[in-house]
C-alpha cells in the first residue's frame, strides 16, 4: 500500500514556487504597466546654474590664491611679528 499523501517538503516546495512565480509576474506587470516618470528639463535653468557654478569656481580660486599668499606671508614672519599677529587676531 502506497501512501499518496503529499509530504511537508512537497507542500513547502510548492508554496515557494508559487511565491517566486507571483513575484516574477508582479515585477513584469509593474515594470511594463507602471507609468514612466520623466523629469522635465528646462535649458534656461541649466544654463543659469552653469553660470552660477562657474562664478562660484572663480571666487573660490581667488580665495585660494589669497589664502596661499597669506600662508607665505605668515610663514616668513619672525618671532616678534608672529607674536604681534597673534595678539591682533586675539583682540578681534
Amino acid at each position: 500500500m502506497k501512501d499518496e499523501s503529499v509530504t511537508y517538503f512537497e507542500r513547502s516546495l510548492f508554496v515557494v514556487f508559487v511565491a517566486i512565480l507571483f513575484f516574477i509576474v508582479g515585477f513584469v506587470v509593474g515594470h511594463f504597466v507602471a507609468p514612466k516618470k520623466s523629469i522635465p528639463v528646462d535649458n534656461k535653468t541649466i544654463d543659469s546654474l552653469t553660470q552660477v557654478n562657474d562664478s562660484i569656481k572663480i571666487k573660490v580660486e581667488k580665495l585660494d590664491s589669497i589664502k596661499d599668499a597669506k600662508i607665505i606671508e605668515v610663514s616668513t614672519l619672525d618671532n616678534d611679528s608672529t607674536l604681534k599677529l597673534f595678539y591682533e587676531l586675539v583682540s578681534e
